[in-house]
């Protein structure tokens, strides 16, 4: 369903047997490509957006922004963790293109999501209302280095289960 060269009627026979774990194998074996640097980018160009909000509302404010009014700020601090946890993961995802070694690619994943929390903490440090924190960027390394163990944990979640797809092309 995810790789490989099957026919479409083999596809649709293999993916009605299957169950969700083995469809979940098959999909980690996906490579990434040097075009899923999208994801992690797309990510950072949010909490960009985000941490750019005035830290008080203005009669001028587009009504998403009191969306993001309503968060209570420990509630805000709080959303830091997992929010750089699912940087540091398609960090970790898409540095896979480059780095083979889970090792490399973990540290560079966890560093990268680590270093744009420091860079976001100094931008907001220039937005009305807003102020750096330690306290915040602790939270995103904290954040960023749980996604990296569960893209660990997860990695080796898939390649344990044994995919139950026939990959062998019919003739």
């Amino acid at each position: 369903m995810c790789s490989g060269s099957l026919k479409p009627f083999d596809t649709i026979l293999e993916f009605a047997s299957m169950n969700f774990s083995a469809l979940a194998a098959r999909c980690a074996q996906i490579t990434p490509s040097k075009l899923h640097l999208a994801l992690p980018l797309l990510i950072m160009a949010a909490f960009h957006w985000i941490s750019s909000l005035p830290g008080t509302p203005s009669a001028d404010d587009p009504a998403l922004y009191a969306v993001f009014y309503w968060v209570p700020p420990s509630v805000q601090n709080t959303l830091h963790v997992p929010a750089y946890a699912v940087l540091a993961w398609a960090w970790s995802w898409a540095l896979g293109a480059w780095l083979r070694a889970p090792a490399a690619r973990a540290i560079s994943a966890c560093a990268i999501a680590s270093v744009y929390g420091v860079i976001d903490e100094w931008h907001q440090s220039f937005v009305p209302g807003r102020f750096a924190s330690l306290t915040d960027v602790t939270l995103d390394v904290a954040g960023a280095v749980l996604g990296i163990w569960l893209a660990a944990w997860m990695g080796s979640k898939a390649r344990s289960i044994k995919p139950q797809i026939n990959t062998v092309t019919h003739g």
